[in-house]
């Protein structure tokens, strides 16, 4: 299936805006006109007009020129812009494309003027199919969209089906089958959960699914949607949508090879398009006939029905003609006419170039438009940026002038803070450093009292011990010159004894002692890394206050030597070299 004939077979599929379509209510209706007026009237007229545009196109025309008339009359736009929307339509039927462009644009104007999202949705769905047919699709698409959303805000699902079906179309014509079938299922989904969407929808959609399987080469499964797609049609008696399914039907069977079904649907499509005046459509059964024949060798029907077809020639474009004359080239080349061949394939040639011509003068034109409107919308930013500069420049001025006040506010107001802070400080200061002297004086002076209390209890220790000493040894003497056993004076003699060496007075010193060297004892086990017994912290104590050996001893009640042993075992314990290093070490020690 040639692209230019599918083009056209997706045209002519969406051109339907078909509201009533069964003859029981149009006849209802032209009953009902003459029985209405004002608004109510013009409104009956656009719906029967809408219900006769396919099957009797000039009753149609005039009812749409009745419907303006009256409208004019009434300054109802509404019903002019419904009007003008119907006759666009006529004239797609009658290939005047450009009167149905002006008129649809007018409509859509007007539309939007007044904010009638029904004009709007409907102007937008007739002018898809001119754009379509002028190769700008991307303005169909965003036509389709546009539509969507203004069959929404009047919600309309019968027209949001329509639209979905026309992107769907034209993304056939750009060969993106996967996001047509996409959008033609979306399509039937709403139709089949929505009663009020016309049946013709359900008939658009299998025509289109049949286009998209044609394109596929997947004829069989295309003959079965456009089998279904014709039930529904010939059932709402819609005389354009049946011709056009019939002459994809018979181009279907054409590929398929099968000859006698292929000329029967096209006798039939050309028989409809003549009765509904399309020429257009009938050049086109004829062109495709005529490659049907050619395909069957029958160059000389072929070359009959082309010649058919260029005589309506006034109603073809460039493509279609260049596609016409390629295979008139082709019968008569076949035919051993080399005349005619190379006439027609020259005017094939001419034709095809001169559509690529007018294809890059097209594009040369968007794109010079385009260039246009962004140098003036790039010139209007330039200025609107000079002028933002000029305002940025008075407002950045100020922003400095107020933001140098703030900063010199705030240098001042942190200078004075500063200030009372640094004067704060000082007073505190001044306060501690008299607290910490007062401190340090009454430390001074509990440290003196300390250490005198401890140096009178430790002298008076040693006067105790040295007189109990004194006089156990006296008794020890006398008993001895008396040679006297008595038990009771050996015993006070033994008590004398363990009073020198009694622990009680012990813990009296380590208080006093403590109290003037906090944690000596703990300090020297910590750094020396040994654990030391009672006997070695009284030795290390009594050194610690410079007391003599003799003075130990008496204190300990032990002989001189036994005081160089010990502080010579004690010495080796705190791994010093001699006793010189451990004086120095206990002096210097809390």
């Amino acid at each position: 299936m040639s692209r230019t004939t599918i083009y056209w077979i997706i045209v002519f599929s969406f051109l339907s805006l078909t509201l009533f379509s069964q003859q029981a209510r149009i006849d209802s209706i032209r009953r009902q006109i003459p029985l209405l007026d004002g608004n109510e009237k013009i409104d009956a007229i656009n719906g029967l007009t809408r219900g006769l545009m396919y099957n009797t196109p000039d009753e149609a025309m005039e009812l749409s020129i009745e419907a303006i008339q009256l409208s004019e009359e009434t300054g109802y736009s509404e019903g002019k812009v419904m009007a003008w929307i119907n006759q666009g339509v006529i004239f797609n039927q009658r290939s005047l494309f450009q009167e149905a462009k002006d008129i649809l644009n007018q409509a859509k104007e007007i539309s939007q003027s007044i904010d009638f999202q029904y004009g709007l949705a409907y102007s937008n769905l007739s002018l898809v199919a001119i754009n379509i047919r002028e190769n700008n699709y991307d303005k169909a698409i965003e036509l389709s969209f546009a539509g969507i959303t203004a069959a929404r805000k009047i919600n309309n699902v019968d027209l949001e089906v329509s639209n979905l079906i026309n992107i769907a179309s034209v993304k056939q014509i750009l060969e993106d089958y996967t996001s047509a079938k996409t959008f033609l299922l979306e399509a039937r989904s709403l139709a089949e959960d929505n009663p009020e969407v016309s049946k013709i929808r359900i008939g658009q959609i299998n025509g289109n699914l049949g286009i998209i399987s044609a394109f596929k080469l997947d004829y069989g499964s295309a003959l079965e949607y456009f089998q279904k797609a014709l039930n529904t049609f010939e059932s709402l008696d819609s005389k354009a949508q049946v011709a056009n399914l019939v002459m994809n039907i018979g181009h279907a069977y054409a590929k398929l090879k099968d000859l006698p079904n292929a000329i029967k649907y096209y006798d039939r499509a050309e028989q409809l398009w003549t009765e509904l005046n399309n020429q257009r459509s009938q050049a086109v059964v004829l062109k495709n006939r005529g490659e049907l024949m050619i395909d069957d060798s029958n160059f000389r029907s072929a070359i009959t029905y082309l010649n058919r077809g260029l005589e309506k020639k006034e109603f073809l474009d460039d493509a279609l003609l260049s596609e016409m004359y390629a295979l008139l080239s082709n019968a008569y080349e076949s035919l051993f006419n080399h005349g005619n061949a190379l006439k027609y394939y020259k005017l094939h040639v001419a034709l095809k170039d001169s559509i690529s011509i007018k294809t890059n003068q097209k594009n040369n034109e968007r794109m010079t438009k385009e260039f246009e409107f962004e140098k003036m919308k790039s010139d209007q930013e330039i200025e609107l940026q000079q002028l933002e500069i000029e305002n940025l420049k008075i407002s950045q001025s100020r922003q400095v002038i107020l933001v140098v006040s703030v900063v010199l506010l705030m240098v001042v107001f942190w200078a004075m803070w500063n200030r009372n802070k640094l004067k704060t400080k000082l007073l505190i200061k001044e306060k501690d450093q008299l607290i910490a002297q007062q401190e340090m004086t009454l430390k001074l002076l509990d440290y003196e009292s300390e250490k005198e209390k401890f140096a009178n209890y430790t002298e008076e220790l040693l006067s105790k011990n040295e007189t109990l000493e004194k006089r156990a040894g006296e008794l020890e003497i006398k008993i001895d010159e008396g040679q006297s056993n008595n038990p009771d004076i050996n015993s006070l003699i033994e008590k004398m004894h363990n009073a020198v060496r009694g622990d009680r007075d012990w813990a009296a010193f380590v208080l006093y002692f403590e109290a003037v060297f906090p944690q000596f004892f703990s300090l020297i086990e910590t750094d020396k890394q040994v654990k030391l017994s009672t006997n070695e912290q009284r030795l290390l104590a009594l050194l610690k206050i410079n007391l003599s050996n003799k003075e130990i001893a008496a204190l300990l009640n032990i002989s001189s030597d036994s005081v160089i042993r010990a502080k010579y075992r004690l010495k080796q314990k705190l791994g010093f070299q001699d006793a010189k290093e451990m004086l120095v070490f206990l002096s210097k020690l809390a």
